[in-house]
């Protein structure tokens, strides 16, 4: 269990702000009148993250699958700064 707990805390906490920052960029106006209800949103969505880890049967496929997704996400985000300029 202290693997999967230790994923969901390192890799969910940028998982997380990925993500918020992802929907934030992707809103009108990048999001600037929903920053302060994101923020709010922040802990939760990373606890949600964090309890998902503890769902996998073993702690390595938490690491993959959460540094899979970290990877993904700032693609994402790279790919749109680039491209949004």
């Amino acid at each position: 269990m202290s693997t999967r707990l230790l994923a969901g805390i390192v890799l969910g906490f940028p998982l997380a702000g990925g993500l918020l920052a992802l929907a934030l960029g992707l809103l009108p106006g990048h999001g600037q009148a929903w920053l302060l209800p994101m923020l709010w949103l922040f802990f939760p969505l990373w606890w949600t993250i964090l309890c998902v880890s503890l769902m996998f049967a073993r702690g390595l496929k938490a690491w993959l699958a959460l540094g899979a997704a970290n990877v993904l996400v700032f693609a994402v985000l790279t790919g749109l700064r680039h491209l949004g300029g």
